[in-house]
Order: C-alpha cells, then sequence, then structure tokens
C-alpha cells in the first residue's frame, strides 16, 4: 500500500522534528519546510495528502498558502497550528478552506485525533457532495485584464483590496502556459484575497481569485461555472472573451477593469460590461507600464473612469458597494 505524504511548514526546528517523528508513526513520508517560499518550491515538486501549517511564518501568514498550494494538492488536508488564536485568524483560515485551525501547544493526541477525521473526510465522497452544495451563489463579479505590466499592478491591486468582499473576482493576463501558475502563487502570498489558478469545472467563490490559466481562454457562464477553452491564439488568455461572457451572465453586477497593456484586448469585454450596466474602469497613462489597452478603452468610451494604479484598489471597492446594493423596484 503507498504510503501517505506529509509536509509540515514551521520555522521553528524542534516543532518539525517532533511532528515528523509522529507523523513517521502513523506512517506518513514526511517533508520539512521552514518558510513559505520554500513549502511552495516543494509543493510544486510533489503531491502531498497532509499539510500542517503555522500561522505565523517568516515570510508570510501561514494561511495564505493555503490556496498558494492548492495547485497541485486540492484534495491535501491543510491543518493550520497557531499560538496566536482569534477570530479573525480563524475565520481567514475556514475562508481559505483549512480544515482544521489548532491552537499551540496542541496535544498529540487531539492532532492525530484531528488528521485522522479529516482525511476520513477527505475520502468520504458522500461528505465532498454535501460540501459542494453550500457555498453561498455569487451575485458579483469583478473582471480584470492585463497585458505587459500587468503582474507588477496585479500584485499592487490585488494586495490592497481587503478581505471578505461581497464578489467573486477573476482575471486574465497575457501570459504563456506555465507562467501563470506562478503568478497565481506569487498573488495568494500578497494578496488578503484567495488566488489560484483556475482549473476545469471551477465554481466562484464569493471572496476568492481566480487567474485563467496561460493557453486557455476563461469564459463564465450561468452558475459562476468556469470554462477553461484552450488555445493557439496570441495574446492570451482572451480578455474580451473573459468579460463579454462575465457580463452576459451576471449583467449590472459587473465591476471591469483594464489594466496596462498593449494592442486593443478587453475593449469590446469592458464595453459590454458597460453596455449591461456594470461600471468599468482603466488604469491611466501615468502609472501604466504600456499605455494600450486602457488607451483605447478610453478612446472608445468602455470606461466610466481612468485611475492611477495606486487608487485601483480602492475604487475597486468603491464600485462594489454601488454595485451590491439592494435594486429598489419601482
Amino acid at each position: 500500500m503507498e504510503k501517505k505524504c506529509a509536509i509540515i511548514i514551521d520555522d521553528d526546528t524542534s516543532v518539525l522534528v517532533t511532528l515528523s517523528k509522529i507523523l513517521a508513526l502513523e506512517g506518513y513520508v514526511t517533508d520539512t519546510a521552514q518558510s513559505g517560499k520554500e513549502a511552495i518550491e516543494k509543493s510544486n515538486e510533489k503531491r502531498y495528502d497532509l499539510a500542517i501549517i503555522d500561522f505565523r511564518l517568516p515570510d508570510v501568514e501561514g494561511t495564505r498558502l493555503l490556496t498558494a498550494m492548492r495547485e497541485r494538492t486540492p484534495r491535501m488536508v491543510k491543518i493550520i497550528l497557531t499560538g496566536y488564536p482569534n477570530a479573525e485568524n480563524q475565520t481567514d483560515a475556514e475562508d481559505r478552506r483549512a480544515d482544521a485551525f489548532l491552537v499551540k501547544p496542541v496535544r498529540m493526541p487531539e492532532l492525530l485525533k484531528t488528521i485522522r477525521e479529516c482525511m476520513r473526510l477527505r475520502d468520504n465522497p458522500c461528505v465532498q457532495e454535501i460540501a459542494n452544495h453550500v457555498e453561498k451563489p455569487v451575485e458579483n463579479v469583478v473582471a480584470i485584464g492585463a497585458s505587459a505590466g500587468g503582474p507588477k499592478a496585479l500584485e499592487q491591486v490585488l494586495s490592497g483590496i481587503p478581505k471578505h468582499q461581497p464578489a467573486a473576482f477573476v482575471v486574465s493576463q497575457h501570459m504563456p502556459n506555465g507562467f501563470t501558475k506562478s503568478l497565481a502563487q506569487r498573488l495568494a502570498m500578497l494578496s488578503s484575497l484567495p488566488v489560484r489558478e483556475a482549473i476545469p469545472g471551477d465554481i466562484l467563490r464569493e471572496g476568492e481569485v481566480l487567474i485563467a490559466p496561460g493557453g486557455f481562454n476563461m469564459e463564465l457562464a450561468s452558475g459562476g461555472r468556469v470554462h477553461l477553452e484552450k488555445t493557439d491564439e496570441t495574446p492570451s488568455p482572451n480578455i474580451d472573451a473573459m468579460m463579454t461572457t462575465t457580463a452576459r451572465v451576471y449583467g449590472s453586477r459587473v465591476v471591469g477593469v483594464l489594466l496596462t497593456g498593449m494592442l486593443k484586448d478587453g475593449v469590446r469585454g469592458l464595453k459590454t460590461i458597460k453596455e449591461n450596466g456594470g461600471l468599468t474602469m482603466v488604469q491611466d497613462e501615468a502609472s501604466s507600464v504600456v499605455y494600450g489597452m486602457p488607451k483605447a478603452a478610453w478612446e472608445a468610451g468602455a470606461a466610466d473612469i481612468s485611475v492611477n494604479i495606486a487608487e485601483m484598489a480602492n475604487q475597486i471597492v468603491i464600485a462594489l458597494n454601488k454595485i451590491s446594493r439592494p435594486r429598489i423596484e419601482v
């Protein structure tokens, strides 16, 4: 029988040694990491069944690894350990789909009981089916398109948006296959929002950011279902495809954002969002690396406002507050 693999992520060497010995007795092959960066690198090379993650790491909050590490290990059981227990930290862990949140110092019988129970639930298809139907339906969507200079712009935007936003976020960044995965992982480390690369069969979740994988166009369908269409076109992922389908499904409940980049991809999509009653904005010339897409959209009348990248996160939050207000029927 193939042994299960676990990774223990903690900057305390004594914790790594102790937990490695205990998990070995449980039949696990264990790896260790002392930083978020090291954990990401190892999770990109190997699939894990279990991760035990310290909340306070030298380079990142451990909860941000929950989505950053999901790329290769979507069914991995994730347990957060913390010496800083409070309601906000626990809510953050739950929002990012931690399977358990335990307070240090943890008694070993309690930890082992938690691991066994979480693994049992993971492997029970009936429980998984129930879990898949408790998500709150998404009502609002923020659709962001970017090209040249986009990764840095996305870092600034997503790191500035507070957690618990009343919307799902979808992003199409012109980038080759293989590069969007590392982009999503970096953004997950920087953002208060869970960020990950989209996978086939995804359904939008409120407060989560999905990045279109390189070489695929991401389109939205009824119920917030995500369709990924393989494409050989350049540039890709196509921003127009993402924005136009988002507008058709969510109508006036969309905020469209077009960041720095060349050519005109996103102009038609932004215009469709605006025509359906959504709110639209572009990055201004002063803060754009390449003022191509934003300029084309602005000149076409597809954008409501032009915004400096330093203010973009705040303007997105303001726009979300506007589209999230209850509609009064006349």
